[in-house]
């Protein structure tokens, strides 16, 4: 995923400040925030989760979802997440070798989910449809590969949820509904730029204003987003370069 470099967008202190410190949190000896900061990391990672995991065991949607559960639960009830050394890698890193750890207990968790001896960890809360599309002909797939996609797609979706939320605050939606209906849409259905200054009442040289503007803004969530979640702000740099290859 690309987005342009420009200069404008406004001063990086506008953006929301990171609302837990995911690393510090999972080290917490306070009980409820480390509660608050797990419940944080599970809905940030349970599409990745669900993807490497659907794909690993090559199952359907409902086994899937038994066997996210399931992992989760294995994380709430161990200490695995208070011993991640940010030093070592990323949480990402982490949390894939946690996966590949699981093999070895999943029988027993996924045995008590399914008699309804355990509560729900994390609410998976994507629709059927949604839940092909994180994982399409799982079966065949490479988990590790899956992961990668499905956690890369999460990040970009948490910051164009911000994006929106940010824009509709500060009375900016038509730049953000420009920015959407030109970056979001498909490229053979995508509108011209005479389109969409026809629609918004504004010159073309504004729609390529507007644009350059949001993509830099949402370049920007997405470090942000990569910010709330890393150890340190070489971990951004690194996990940016990895995941978007810039």
């Amino acid at each position: 995923m690309k987005f342009d470099e420009t200069n404008t967008g406004g001063d990086e202190r506008s953006f929301r400040q990171t609302s837990t410190d995911l690393v510090q949190g999972l080290h917490s000896t306070d009980e409820r925030k480390y509660r608050d900061t797990f419940e944080s990391f599970c809905r940030n990672y349970w599409k990745p989760v669900y993807a490497y995991l659907r794909a690993a065991w090559a199952k359907g949607n409902e086994e899937a979802k038994d066997l996210t559960q399931a992992f989760f639960l294995w994380l709430a009830e161990g200490d695995a997440l208070r011993r991640f050394e940010p030093e070592r890698g990323s949480l990402r890193k982490y949390l894939r070798v946690l996966l590949r750890s699981f093999v070895g207990h999943h029988e027993v968790q996924l045995g008590r989910i399914k008699r309804g001896g355990a509560a729900t960890v994390v609410s998976l809360d994507a629709s059927p449809l949604e839940l092909e599309d994180l994982a399409p002909g799982a079966g065949g797939s490479d988990p590790e590969a899956m992961y990668e996609r499905t956690w890369r797609s999460s990040v970009v979706t948490n910051a164009l949820r911000e994006l929106h939320r940010r824009s509709s605050a500060e009375g900016r939606l038509p730049a953000y509904r420009i920015f959407a209906e030109y970056n979001l849409t498909p490229e053979g259905v995508r509108p011209t730029y005479r389109d969409l200054a026809a629609r918004y009442g504004v010159q073309e040289q504004d729609v390529k204003n507007s644009l350059l503007r949001m993509r830099d803004e949402l370049r920007r969530e997405v470090r942000q987003e990569l910010r709330r979640l890393a150890a340190h702000d070489g971990e951004v740099e690194d996990e940016w370069t990895l995941l978007f290859g810039e």
